[in-house]
């Protein structure tokens, strides 16, 4: 673990921590917004810790990627009709004015420029937020997205938010129902594998040579699970979602038996760069 990524798990814990004593004194905690890999240590960590039954994950719709956390008091445990089921809203049963904390904002272009996730990523960091308070940015069609963050930044984005990589942008609140998706899209891969070690996927996903995917691996490019991985002979078990500096995201699908000369087939989609990256 290099010293950034251990400074910040120290600062996640010492954030949790927090948590953990607001809940002990009877209030419900919200976290910022989590990545997909700080989601991960927050559970390891409330597990360790017993609390876990306590918590709960949300970011604004099924499937979100970046999440807050919403640690429970303990009480919560003994009135199973307040306890919000996993992956639904808190909002609907926690009777606590922080647990509606997350909603969304719907941002629409002028018609007349094709806008990118990172076009809205720059224009709300240019606007002084930081990206934990914003969770996940669903580019919806070419001249409009979802924003996904708390009630007060949406209340900052209606007043502020005028323009999108020059682009005059109008602003409203927004609900998403059952029909909602995060506008990503996805490349099929098939293509066969040696084995299931990670340097094999790596070098089939992105077209680089075995000895090329080894030095990704090695020098910290690569992430499992949103986690990195530096063992070039990890065995990996689908599903799995990899990330590779400069190529891009994969979510391994399957393993699907064998060919005739023993070789691993393999089906993986990448995310396509440009929309929701």
């Amino acid at each position: 673990m290099s010293d950034r990524s251990r400074e910040a798990s120290g600062l996640l814990e010492a954030r949790l921590n927090d948590h953990l004593a607001r809940a002990g004194r009877g209030s419900v905690a919200v976290s910022r917004f989590l990545t997909p890999g700080e989601r991960r240590q927050a559970e390891r960590w409330l597990t360790a810790h017993g609390v876990r039954a306590q918590a709960r994950f949300w970011g604004g719709y099924s499937g979100a990627e970046r999440q807050c956390l919403f640690l429970l008091p303990d009480f919560y445990l003994d009135m199973p009709e307040l306890m919000p089921a996993e992956g639904e809203n808190p909002a609907g049963t926690i009777p606590d004015p922080e647990a509606n904390a997350v909603t969304a904002v719907r941002i629409r272009g002028s018609g007349f420029r094709v806008l990118a996730h990172r076009d809205y990523l720059g224009s709300l960091l240019g606007l002084g937020l930081e990206r934990d308070a914003l969770g996940d940015i669903a580019v919806q069609n070419e001249h409009e997205a979802v924003v996904f963050c708390t009630r007060r930044i949406a209340a900052f984005l209606l007043s502020n938010l005028q323009k999108v990589a020059s682009d005059p942008v109008r602003c409203e609140e927004y609900t998403p129902d059952a029909r909602f998706t995060d506008g990503r899209s996805y490349r099929p891969i098939a293509d066969t594998v040696a084995s299931p070690r990670l340097d094999c996927v790596v070098a089939a996903l992105t077209n680089l040579s075995r000895e090329e995917a080894q030095r990704a691996v090695r020098t910290g490019l690569v992430e499992v699970d949103f986690e990195p991985e530096d063992r070039v002979d990890r065995i990996l078990s689908a599903p799995a979602t990899l990330s590779v500096r400069g190529h891009g995201r994969y979510i391994l699908r399957a393993f699907e038996g064998e060919t005739r000369r023993g070789r691993l087939r393999l089906r993986a989609d990448q995310l396509v760069l440009g929309r929701n990256l």
